[in-house]
């Protein structure tokens, strides 16, 4: 009879998987990968991941989650490092660029991975839901600052989702190596965010944001 295992070696062994796993989620998809591939690669027997996950969507949702509270933790230590809030943006940027670049699969594993088990069900998950929110909630929180300051005019939570837009498109061409125009990300980060913080800051037309509306159409046809 096998030895029961302590905390500590259990807990090891989920690390063990989860590492293998993100990095087989990331380079085959999430139907590339098998319980038997991920026990192959850890040269264990194929039924033992079954004792530490129900199935491969735990796994993933596991993976997934862990890489939003890395990712989190660095954007919001970066983000609560300087006092004004512009200045707070750029360090969110710049560490949210560098987390994408020097964690590649956990970055690909939190937004593009197709699976039965998606972003959606972490988020509605109250268990995992604030660790998911962790580095959206200083973003949320600069946005509101640059309101209150009278430095940024619209609702935070819809500036913050064009933030979020413009860092996200960023770091996927840079990803998906489509930077093929003349210009790289280095070149492009600091720009985009200049031009984000003036572009938040021109006053409305309207006192009604309902009231913009943007075509659809060239006005000639």
């Amino acid at each position: 009879m096998p030895r029961a295992l302590s905390e500590e070696e259990i807990e090891a062994f989920r690390a063990d998987l989860c590492r293998v796993a993100e990095r087989l989620f990331a380079e085959r998809g999430f139907d590339g990968v098998t319980m038997r591939a991920l026990a192959g690669e850890l040269g264990c027997s194929p039924m033992t991941p079954y004792r530490y996950f129900e199935n491969k969507e735990a796994i993933l949702a596991a993976v997934r989650t862990e890489a939003f509270v890395r990712q989190g933790v660095r954007t919001e230590k970066a983000a609560l490092e300087h006092r004004d809030p512009a200045d707070r943006l750029r360090a969110f940027a710049a560490t949210y660029v560098a987390f994408a670049r020097e964690e590649p699969h956990a970055y690909r594993i939190m937004f593009s991975l197709s699976a039965s088990t998606d972003l959606g069900d972490t988020l509605r998950d109250p268990e995992t839901r604030g660790d998911v929110l962790r580095g959206w909630t200083p973003l949320v929180s600069v946005m509101q600052e640059l309101i209150d300051s009278g430095r940024a005019f619209g609702d935070p939570i819809d500036l913050a989702h064009l933030a979020w837009v413009m860092l996200h498109g960023l770091v996927t061409l840079e990803l998906s190596d489509k930077f093929l125009l003349g210009r790289d990300l280095d070149q492009l980060i600091g720009p985009a965010v200049e031009t984000f913080l003036r572009g938040i800051g021109a006053p409305p037309n309207s006192s009604d944001p309902g009231d913009h509306h943007v075509p659809t159409r060239a006005p000639d046809e």
